[in-house]
């Protein structure tokens, strides 16, 4: 088997419009928009992505271990995404999981569960190769293609440290999504990461 296919706006369009669930949709959007790992993706917790309040945030903080140190990553929240999240919680009783599922004995939606229903649509629409590694490839390709260097696209969203700021990333996502609305640039607010030494989770 080959590398995943890498969508096109066209195609991931059409995903879009194809996914006939809220929740599928956000799924998708999400992948595409950050570049998690469908894993990372189906064990996200409500409140990474809302407050208290029940608003959407404006970064996903994400927290993994390395080694021995506890990385977090604060990835903005691309507007489109912003709206279909709050279309999601509009729609949606949501607790802990941000994707609850009472089939799973974890209590959130699994990897398998995500890989059938974005891999039926990917079939339906006829994409060869699609499969759910194929939202971060495509997301992390058009970074590339929007000049983001080599080595600081390896580390996403893996980093330790970062130069991206997070108002660059979110035009590079916003590029990702064919978005030309990038009228406004405020390259003084970094992309933050650190670590935390000796803390295990």
């Amino acid at each position: 088997a080959g590398q995943a296919r890498i969508l096109s706006n066209k195609e991931i369009g059409g995903m879009f419009k194809l996914l006939p669930r809220t929740r599928d949709k956000v799924l998708f959007a999400i992948g595409i928009y950050t570049g998690l790992r469908v894993g990372e993706i189906v064990s996200l917790r409500t409140n990474q992505l809302f407050s208290d309040a029940g608003n959407v945030r404006h970064v996903l903080k994400v927290k993994r271990t390395k080694k021995k140190n506890t990385v977090f990553n604060d990835i903005p929240i691309h507007p489109k995404l912003k709206g279909m999240l709050e279309d999601y919680s509009g729609e949606s009783t949501l607790d802990i999981w941000l994707f609850p599922s009472d089939a799973s004995g974890t209590g959130h939606l699994t990897r398998a569960q995500a890989h059938n229903v974005l891999t039926e649509a990917f079939e339906t629409l006829g994409l060869d190769d699609a499969t759910t590694h194929s939202m971060r490839r495509t997301c992390l390709t058009n970074m590339s293609r929007a000049g983001v260097p080599l080595r600081t696209i390896q580390e996403i969203p893996d980093t330790q440290a970062s130069a991206i700021s997070k108002h660059i990333w979110l035009l590079i996502l916003m590029i990702s999504a064919g978005d030309k609305s990038l009228e406004v640039l405020n390259v003084h607010g970094r992309f933050k990461s650190h670590k935390q030494q000796g803390q295990a989770t």
